[in-house]
């Protein structure tokens, strides 16, 4: 269905996305901005002021709401033509939750509880600002392309439920708290009765109950008992049902405290269905049952985790066992360094020689999911989405695989070397050393279009509104992201690496010169908006969340720096010299350095925690999912609680390899061993194998 119609002058209609309860939604073009957003629509009656009065009120009120997991509001306003009301909104690519259960059935229970801890996070945000939901569903609940839980249509049910007289419940009845059955008008605790809601069906594939009609099912949520999770499906804790039965009481007073105490316990192991001592112990199992002789060879496989044999804490070094079969250096004697080229169950590995060794580490046989040898080495880092791993090799093949299997979906012979990849919708744009970029049919691998910068050693792209935005030392070119056609170029005056956020293109200008510019550019017109100079190299690409970007240089300091003006809210000091580039989940902004992975307030720039996990040339930008954060040290990959700091795993390759850049998708951790050809694959929250 397509529409020619503008809303106030400015908001093109372009494509009608879906209709639900609560009006239309469409995407649309800002032609003021250029870019596109969602749209909307509710249907509204001109002369009803008083319902116009609320949707305003209510919709400003939600639009002040500044959190990763709520959608962003960008403007409101009523159409003149027919008197509907409408929400710019932020246009997220992903599905609801209630199309993920339909289409891909219940997920694994580690990610059913990320996905309700992000919500869980989203919703503190809104009750702390005094803002209530009151229509938590699954169809409200967004699963973006990269994995980002997003609530919708904040506000929206008290203005419906309002207006629409047939009605006085305002809500989906198999969500609803029992309270608003008695004619209470619900507060916070009804949220997290809708949270219990959605929790359990993430857990089971059903609501807690199931009804023929409307008064049984206000009846069921009102007189009858739900059934814990754990007696339809396996692995769900004792704690996991408390938490479940806690958010589904009958009386308010009797569920959680808050959003912010739901969200511990969704992060408590115990919920999870571990702990420390049992993984520790599962790991010293498979030490006794290797070969005698083989042990584990902790200096090969730094640090400790499930199946490390140890529990070293952040900031306790790791000194391994003293007996005898240390030689001084941490390594056990008569252990070969050879590349791995075969994973075997008994403990050893098939070296390029075709000699039988104990494994270096014993444990990798656990961790690697699906190792892939590849006829050439991987280029650049691998990007994930929708279940499917997507990483070039120095051949000039482009490969799409299956991440649950490691099984080939496809692949693609580009003219030169992949060095940067991005996915966007359904299209994976690949920037090769040659300067050109390819962007590929996400699910056939056939060729959509090419486009040549004419630059050299290009940086990852970044799809962003309908538009890849592709940095290199020819400057920075934005691209339409349909057609492949330029938009606009900014010359930065060195090699630069874009990062966009909120319609604003950053750029850290860096790698050429003694000092170095930060360019804030309009993503739609080129446009450039501030400059800041800093007296010293900028190493990584920017990270920009909330109105603020946030930026390292060499010396080690973070800035962050007000996206309107380029004024700087705050600066810390980080590390020595240099750090990879931030990422910016629920508050905390994570730095990875060369002697610590940290995490610092986005507010004040206070220290949260420092994870001491050292390495050459620092940490790769960490990545958050189900929990924890994610980053890549050499030759180890690192698991950290994103909250408290605390490792939940860490696994090692071949010493003389190392991880690229990890990547996830459906709680799969997927990174390269860049030198040894192969790709890895782990559970995010348990690091185990699937």
């Amino acid at each position: 269905m397509a529409s020619s119609r503008v809303l106030a002058g400015r908001y093109e209609l372009v494509r009608f996305v879906g209709k639900g309860g609560m009006g239309e939604v469409w995407e649309a073009r800002d032609r003021t901005l250029q870019r596109r957003v969602a749209v909307k629509l509710l249907p509204h009656q001109r002369s009803d002021a008083a319902g116009t009065a609320l949707f305003f009120r209510e919709a400003r009120t939600a639009g002040a709401l500044r959190h990763p997991g709520v959608v962003t509001i960008h403007d409101l306003g009523q159409d003149t033509t027919d008197g509907s009301l409408f929400l710019v909104m932020e246009l997220l690519h992903g599905r609801d939750l209630s199309a993920v259960l339909r289409e891909d059935g219940v997920p694994a229970v580690e990610t059913a509880l990320e996905w309700t801890a992000q919500a869980a996070a989203a919703l503190a945000a809104a009750h702390d600002a005094g803002i209530v939901h009151r229509d938590l569903k699954p169809a409200n609940l967004m699963l973006t392309t990269d994995d980002r839980l997003v609530i919708l249509d904040f506000g929206i049910a008290r203005f419906v439920g309002a207006t629409h007289k047939s009605s006085k419940i305002m809500g989906t009845l198999a969500y609803m708290a029992p309270e608003r059955f008695r004619g209470e008008s619900g507060d916070a605790r009804s949220d997290l009765y809708a949270l219990g809601c959605v929790l359990n069906e993430l857990l089971t594939g059903r609501a807690p109950f199931e009804a023929d009609g409307p008064v049984a099912m206000m009846k069921a949520h009102l007189d009858t008992p739900p059934a814990r999770p754990s007696t339809s499906r396996t692995g769900v804790s004792a704690a996991l049902d408390g938490l479940v039965m806690a958010l589904l009481a009958k009386d308010p007073r009797d569920r959680p405290a808050g959003a912010g105490e739901v969200l511990r316990r969704l992060r408590d192991p115990a919920t999870r269905g571990r702990s420390g001592s049992s993984r520790r112990d599962r790991g010293a199992e498979r030490t006794a049952d290797l070969p005698t002789g083989t042990g584990t060879a902790t200096g090969d496989v730094p640090g400790t985790g499930p199946g490390g044999g140890g529990s070293r804490e952040p900031g306790r070094p790791d000194t391994g066992d003293s007996g005898p079969d240390r030689d001084g250096t941490g390594r056990r004697p008569g252990i070969a360094r050879r590349r791995l080229v075969r994973v075997a169950a008994a403990g050893v590995v098939a070296t390029a020689a075709g000699l039988a060794v104990p494994a270096v580490p014993a444990l990798l046989a656990r961790w690697v999911r699906w190792p892939l040898h590849g006829d050439s080495a991987y280029s650049g880092d691998p990007v994930a989405a929708r279940g499917v791993v997507y990483t070039g090799r120095g051949d000039g093949v482009l490969l799409a695989l299956d991440a649950a299997t490691g099984k080939e979906k496809w692949s693609l012979k580009l003219g030169r070397r992949p060095m940067g990849l991005a996915v966007a919708d359904t299209v994976v744009y690949a920037a090769n050393d040659d300067g050109s970029l390819y962007a590929v049919d996400a699910s056939t691998g056939s060729t959509r279009w090419n486009y040549v910068s004419g630059n050299s050693f290009l940086s990852p792209p970044v799809a962003a509104d309908g538009t890849v935005f592709l940095g290199g030392r020819g400057g920075l070119h934005a691209i339409d992201a349909a057609t492949g056609a330029r938009r606009w170029t900014y010359d930065a005056g060195s090699e630069c690496s874009p990062a966009v956020a909120e319609g604003v293109v950053y750029v850290a200008a860096s790698v050429l010169t003694p000092d170095s510019t930060i360019h804030a550019i309009d993503a739609a017109t080129g446009a450039r908006r501030w400059t800041l100079a800093v007296d010293a190299i900028t190493r990584a690409a920017p990270a920009g969340a909330g109105g603020v970007v946030y930026i390292g240089d060499w010396n080690g300091r973070l800035y962050a720096l007000d996206s309107a003006t380029g004024a700087k809210r705050w600066v810390t000091t980080v590390d020595h010299e240099y750090f990879a580039s931030a990422a910016v989940a629920d508050g905390l902004v994570y730095v990875g350095g060369t002697a610590a992975l940290y995490a610092f307030d986005t507010v004040t720039g206070a220290r949260k925690w420092a994870y001491p996990a050292s390495a050459p040339y620092g940490a790769s930008t960490p990545v958050k999912v189900d929990g924890v954060v994610l980053t890549a040290l050499k030759n180890t990959l690192h698991a950290v609680d994103a909250l408290s700091g605390v490792k939940r795993w860490m696994v090692g390759i071949d010493e003389k390899a190392h991880f690229s850049q990890p990547t996830v998708t459906n709680s799969v951790v997927c990174a390269g061993g860049v030198t040894d050809r192969t790709l890895y694959a782990f559970h995010a929250a348990s690091g185990e194998r699937l």
